[in-house]
């Protein structure tokens, strides 16, 4: 504010000077000179210089509301640029997504700065086809830099993959990879790599995953972005405990928790040791899972995120469970259950609600547990979740069959073994074909 007041200032001493001099230049008469032209001369250029402020200051107040919502939205800089807090917690739960705007909320591209802001919003209330309308919708501006569109793609690609359309996905990162390699975009280059692993690791080719995260890698270290040379330590932790091989898992994760605690990324030290939490748990050695979760949970409360928080009591429940000590662990999943109904994470309570279906039914409460596997059908149905809807129809198909209700549970897993071939879901396609070749 202070120099557009003294912008208006300088304007309105010239103006003054100009009527002053052409004021004297009258009085002494002298030759030659026209006083109507000075006055012009100054009138112009304190128009030149105060025009701006005065923009500014007396905009009407709907401009100013309008530029006020389209203010760069808050980012944080770690070697690359992250999504909103805003929407942050979608970028953690299917598997972390790469978000790469380059800089498309500051664009001098109103248009496209508005369908981004839209995109987002309709992703934080899980109506993922508008938010893919919206971005589609940026796609078609005109003057759009390659990185602009690129990030769009990506954008495309992270939402389709929430959905757990990898195909669809797939073919948005290779089209936003295409892109960046001809514009020599080594950024967006590493966001089209990683969701292309995330794609492959959530079909259950890890192996492909894996190829497509080292890719990633050898661009970040040359471009030395530390962030998400961490981010790629973690997914490789995330495929290789999905491979089984836990020390590899553990080794990454480590790396990656290092990465984070030299550029004091809290939010991403939480994560790791709840993901070091998991395989610790997986190796049976629930006290040191115990122990990780509580770091991260303690990290958590520290920064108010609440999203981890709730993951970790989640997590703990789960321990809990296997330790057989269903009281303590049905009263952790409902604390996480609370707060995710306050911060409204839909996916996060479709996943309680199956959690507490599995306690039920290891305590030998079936009606209970399949009370509570419908729960998280419902709201997996509300935000068109079709791979939890189908890996939930699994649970609930195998616990007919172990009611002794063939009938159900064969309808249950054929349909979701149809879904889960569908979108690619091999490991899990399996569990649903095994169980309904036992039903025959």
């Amino acid at each position: 504010m202070f120099w557009k007041i003294l912008l208006l200032v300088i304007a309105s001493l010239i103006l003054l000077l100009g009527i002053i001099k052409a004021w004297l230049d009258a009085r002494q008469q002298k030759p030659g000179r026209n006083a109507l032209r000075d006055i012009l001369i100054a009138l112009g250029f304190a128009f030149l210089v105060g025009v701006y402020p005065i923009i500014q200051i007396f905009q009407p107040s709907e401009i100013k509301e309008i530029r006020e919502r389209l203010k760069p939205l808050p980012e944080i800089e770690k070697g690359q640029k992250r999504t909103e807090e805003k929407i942050d917690w979608l970028m953690r739960q299917k598997g972390e997504p790469v978000y790469y705007k380059d800089g498309i909320p500051q664009s001098p591209n109103l248009n496209l700065r508005t369908l981004f802001e839209e995109g987002e919003k309709y992703l934080k209330s899980y109506e993922y086809d508008k938010a893919i309308k919206a971005f589609r919708a940026g796609l078609a501006l005109q003057e759009l830099k390659p990185s602009e569109f690129a990030a769009l793609l990506i954008y495309i690609g992270n939402t389709q993959y929430m959905q757990s359309k990898w195909d669809e996905a797939e073919g948005s990162y290779k089209e936003a990879l295409d892109l960046v390699e001809k514009a020599k975009d080594e950024q967006g280059k590493t966001a089209a790599l990683v969701g292309l692993g995330l794609v492959y690791q959530g079909k259950g080719e890890w192996n492909k995953a894996i190829v497509f995260y080292n890719k990633s890698m050898k661009i970040a270290e040359v471009i030395r972005d530390e962030y998400r040379m961490a981010q790629i330590y973690g997914n490789l932790g995330i495929v290789f405990k999905l491979k089984g091989e836990f020390d590899k898992s553990i080794e990454f994760y480590n790396k990656a928790l290092k990465g984070f605690e030299r550029l004091g990324d809290e939010y991403g030290m939480a994560q790791t040791f709840n993901n070091l939490g998991v395989i610790y748990k997986d190796k049976g050695e629930l006290d040191k899972a115990i122990e990780l979760y509580n770091k991260s949970l303690q990290i958590s409360v520290k920064i108010k995120e609440k999203y981890g928080i709730a993951k970790t009591y989640g997590n703990l429940g789960n321990i809990y469970l296997l330790k057989r000590e269903w009281d303590k662990a049905i009263e952790l999943h409902n604390k996480s259950l609370e707060i995710k109904e306050k911060i409204g994470d839909e996916y996060g309570i479709a996943q309680t609600f199956n959690s507490l279906g599995l306690v039920y039914q290891t305590k030998g409460e079936q009606d209970k547990a399949i009370e509570y596997y419908n729960k998280a059908l419902r709201v997996q149905e509300k935000i068109d979740d079709i791979h939890g809807m189908a890996q939930i129809k699994v649970n609930i198909g195998i616990l007919y069959k172990i009611q002794g209700k063939k009938k159900e549970a064969r309808k249950l897993l054929e349909e979701s073994l149809k879904t889960l071939e569908k979108i690619g879901d091999r490991p899990n396609a399996e569990i649903a074909r095994r169980n309904l070749e036992d039903l025959k």
